[in-house]
C-alpha cells in the first residue's frame, strides 16, 4: 500500500514546534499572510506576461534565501517533484512547437508551489484555520477542512503502522510447507493475492478505525459545548510586517495591470 501522499500530508501539517530562530515569515498576523498568498497565486494564474510571474518568482527566491540552510533544504525538497512533474506534462508542447507554454506553465507552478512552501514554514496549521475565520470563511468550511486533514494525517500514520505489522507478519509465511516446484512457479502469483487480501484487511480496519475517531471527536465536541463556531480569543495588534505585507497586495495589483497593459500594447 502506497502511503506516501499520506506521510507528505503528515509532515506538511505536522504540530512540532521548530527548534530554529524565526525567520523573516514569522509574526504578525496570519490572516494577512495568507490573503497575500492567496492574491499572489491568482494573479500569477491570471497574467500573460512572464515579467510579472518572473518578479514575483524573484522576490519568493529572496525571501526563501533568508532562510535558515535547513528550512532551504525542506522547501527545496518539496519544489522539485510538482515542477519536474509540470516539465513532463508539458514536454508534448515542445515538439508542437509552443516550447514557451512548458516554460510559462512550469514557472506559474513553481511560483505557487513555492508560495504555499513558504507559508507552510511560516504559519501552522491551527493559523491557518484560524486565518480563514478571520477573513470570514463560513464556518462549516473551516470545519471540513480543519477536521479532514487532522484526520487524514492520523489515518495515514496508522495505515502505515498496521501495514508495517502485516509486512513483518509475511515474511517467510507464504512459502512455508510448499514443494520447490510450486516456488518456482507459484510463489509470485500467491504473494500477489495475499498481497491484495491483506490489503482488504487494513483498509477495513482503517475504515473502522476512522468510524470511531469520527464518534469520539463528535461526543468531544459536545461535550465541550462546541457550535460550530470558531472563536479567536487572543487577537494580535497591528504591527509594521503586517502594515507592510497588506501593502504589497495593492502593490501587485498596479504591477500586474502594468504589465497586462504593457503586453496589450
Amino acid at each position: 500500500m502506497n502511503l506516501r501522499v499520506l506521510k507528505l500530508l503528515g509532515r506538511l501539517f505536522s504540530e512540532e514546534t521548530d527548534e530554529t530562530k524565526p525567520g523573516p515569515l514569522h509574526g504578525g498576523k496570519a490572516w494577512v499572510n495568507l490573503l497575500l498568498v492567496l492574491s499572489t497565486i491568482l494573479l500569477c494564474a491570471l497574467s500573460k506576461n512572464a515579467v510579472f510571474t518572473v518578479g514575483i518568482l524573484t522576490a519568493e527566491l529572496l525571501l526563501l534565501a533568508l532562510l535558515p540552510a535547513r528550512k532551504i533544504a525542506r522547501v527545496l525538497k518539496g519544489l522539485v517533484l510538482p515542477v519536474l512533474f509540470t516539465l513532463i506534462l508539458c514536454l508534448p508542447a515542445v515538439f508542437l512547437g509552443n516550447p514557451g507554454t512548458m516554460l510559462t506553465v512550469s514557472m506559474k507552478v513553481c511560483e505557487s508551489v513555492l508560495a504555499l512552501l513558504l507559508m507552510n514554514e511560516a504559519l501552522s496549521w491551527k493559523e491557518v484555520t484560524g486565518a480563514f475565520s478571520d477573513l470570514h470563511f463560513p464556518q462549516i468550511f473551516v470545519l471540513i477542512l480543519d477536521q479532514t486533514v487532522r484526520f487524514l494525517v492520523l489515518l495515514g500514520r496508522y495505515s502505515n503502522a498496521i501495514c508495517e505489522a502485516v509486512t513483518l507478519r509475511m515474511v517467510g509465511g507464504l512459502s512455508a510447507g510448499m514443494g520447490a516446484e510450486a516456488q518456482g512457479t507459484n510463489f509470485a502469483k500467491l504473494s500477489k493475492h495475499a498481497r491484495q487480501h491483506q490489503l482488504g484487511g487494513v483498509l477495513g480496519t482503517t475504515f473502522l478505525r476512522s468510524e470511531r475517531m469520527a464518534m469520539q471527536s463528535a461526543e468531544a465536541m459536545e461535550c465541550r459545548c462546541f457550535d460550530g463556531t470558531y472563536r479567536r480569543h487572543a487577537r494580535s495588534r497591528w504591527r509594521v510586517p503586517d502594515i507592510l505585507r497588506i501593502l504589497l497586495i495593492p502593490l501587485e495589483i498596479v504591477l500586474y495591470v502594468n504589465c497586462e497593459r504593457a503586453m496589450g500594447v
